[in-house]
């Protein structure tokens, strides 16, 4: 018997986060990974330092003042977070981790797994938040790629409306001793911030170090809550500045294993429709933008190898034809692969993946076990290994026009809404200028391309010289245009650099021309600081 709720207060705020691919990890303050304990549920610490990690991670900062933060997390602080948890089951694996001295040490690593379709729920009853602190917070949770470590990746939702039961609460509230006398919960304990009332007793009590000290610009709870472990253990402090333990009890978790609880992400499920992933990329190097097409073929070659292991044939994410093994004729339904500079510093940190049909289980499972790309043997030049994660999956219609109501949040600079979208690699037309004797130029052949996509048409279509990332030019000269491992005969080798323009704001990603399912011809949703051609006919696309 789970206990019941009283829904009498008017200050519900709460998050609903589900767990895509099925797995939940996190190790509780105080203890070491290897004794396999995992914190459940969140605690309100770990939760609140979260949101301030989305809110600068995302720019949340360029729409609300850190004020706004500020009274969102002293706001939820303030407040003891009740809980509805979905059904786990407590696992681990064991493997040999590398160290020092080519040795290996034994690890285990603990998680929990979840039904992908069954939320965690986060309620707080009695916040107090204003209406932009609240608008803050709905940005906060549709942006949260992950809860705990990166691997419990998963998509949020605010909501105002408590559920009908709690599963984890402070020991002190009524119901928590219905649980514990059935014996159906069990005590554990969870680190939280203190409440903005106590913060200045609090604060007195911790020693504020030299000027060099970590500690010396903890003035407000916000700063203590941005404080990195790194700091903590500098100043050799055995809990985080500001955190205070609090009693809860949770719902016993389940010790036994059931295969239906195991099971992967059900693609089922109205919430999980998605046909967008997005990779963070990380190297030792970091690769310039101009290699855009290189980036695309290698981690093309990696989804062909990992989709070979499965030993079903999967059109769309190899491309190919599983009879003729020629490519796929299908009008652009594959899969996209776009690799992606987000912060337009010239040099690309993630990789886009979109479908215009919603990703298959299958599919899923390999974007899942996808973990790292590395050049192949054929490869020119020296080896390159890139890591990926993956950060979160979205569903988004291209070229729909969103309603401001219903249109879906999406963090990334590719895939969200825009009425103008520009050129960041160069567009190849894949037909030759003349058509029935006609001049049908690169403006033309977006225009085609883009209703043959089912975007609107547009109302401008205009060629670009140049454009400028981190202050430093770049033409369609520089970047790599054409792939290693094929033999291409295509109408053009230079390409070029244009700026789309509709009437009303539509979805990317748009990527057109030759070698676009590989991050050519790739346009950014917005403006961006670029060169017009001063030749009009080179413009207009009929010379």
């Amino acid at each position: 018997m789970m206990a019941t709720l009283d829904k009498g207060s008017g200050h519900v705020v709460g998050i609903e986060f589900c767990f895509l691919a099925g797995t939940y990890h996190a190790t509780p303050w105080g203890r070491h990974a290897n004794e396999a304990d995992v914190e459940w549920p969140p605690s309100p610490w770990r939760i609140l330092r979260s949101f301030i990690g989305v809110y600068h991670r995302y720019s949340l900062s360029k729409r609300y003042d850190e004020d706004v933060l500020h009274r969102l997390i002293e706001g939820l602080a303030a407040d003891r977070p009740m809980y509805r948890l979905p059904s786990a089951v407590h696992t681990h694996t064991k493997h040999f981790m590398p160290i020092a001295g080519g040795k290996t040490t034994l690890v285990h690593d603990a998680f929990l797994r979840v039904l992908p379709g069954d939320p965690l729920g986060v309620y707080w009853l009695e916040a107090h938040l204003d209406a932009e602190a609240l608008a803050l917070l709905d940005e906060i949770a549709t942006f949260m790629p992950y809860l705990g470590r990166a691997e419990s990746w998963g998509e949020g939702r605010l909501v105002r409306e408590p559920p009908d039961r709690w599963d984890a609460m402070p020991i002190d509230v009524d119901g928590a001793s219905e649980l514990l006398d059935r014996a159906e919960g069990e005590i554990v304990d969870l680190l939280a911030p203190v409440t903005p009332s106590e913060w200045p007793r609090v604060r007195g009590q911790w020693p504020t170090g030299g000027r060099k000290s970590g500690l010396a610009g903890v003035s407000h709870l916000l700063d203590a809550l941005r404080l990195g472990t790194d700091v903590i253990e500098k100043e050799r402090l055995n809990m985080p500045v500001g955190a205070t333990h609090l009693t809860y009890v949770r719902r016993k978790l389940d010790l036994r294993s059931d295969s239906r609880r195991a099971a992967p992400c059900r693609m089922d499920m109205p919430h999980v429709q998605a046909n967008v992933a997005r990779f963070r990329l990380v190297s030792k190097l970091p690769t310039r933008i101009i290699c855009a097409l290189d980036v695309g073929e290698v981690m093309h070659t990696a989804l062909d190898s990992m989709a070979a292991r499965t030993g079903l044939a999967m059109p769309s994410l190899t491309g190919r034809d599983p009879e003729t093994r020629g490519p796929l004729r299908d009008n652009h339904r594959h899969v996209f692969i776009l690799p992606v500079d987000e912060d337009l510093d010239g040099h690309l940190d993630h990789v886009v993946v979109y479908k215009r049909e919603p990703f298959d289980r299958e599919e899923v499972k390999v974007f899942q076990a996808l973990r790292q790309l590395k050049t192949p043997a054929w490869w020119p030049g020296r080896e390159r290994h890139w890591q990926l994660y993956l950060e979160g999956m979205w569903c988004v219609s291209a070229g729909a026009v969103p309603r401001e109501e219903a249109g879906p949040n999406v963090p990334d600079a590719y895939v969200r809404p825009s009425r103008v979208f520009t050129s960041i690699t160069p567009y190849l037309h894949p037909w030759h200028w003349k058509r029935g004797g006609a001049k049908f130029g690169p403006a033309d052949q977006i225009r085609e391309e883009l209703r043959r996509r089912g975007f609107p048409e547009p109302v401008a279509v205009e060629a670009r010289s140049q454009i400028r990332l981190a202050g430093l030019p770049y033409d369609a000269r520089k970047f790599r245009k054409l792939r290693y491992n094929a033999h291409q005969k295509i109408p053009a080798r230079t390409g070029g650099l244009w700026r789309i323009e509709f009437a009303e704001p539509v979805y990317g990603p748009i990527a057109l021309g030759v070698n676009c399912h590989l991050g050519m011809g790739l346009f950014y949703a917005g403006e961006l600081d670029s060169v017009k051609f001063t030749d009009e006919r080179h413009a207009s696309g009929k010379s």
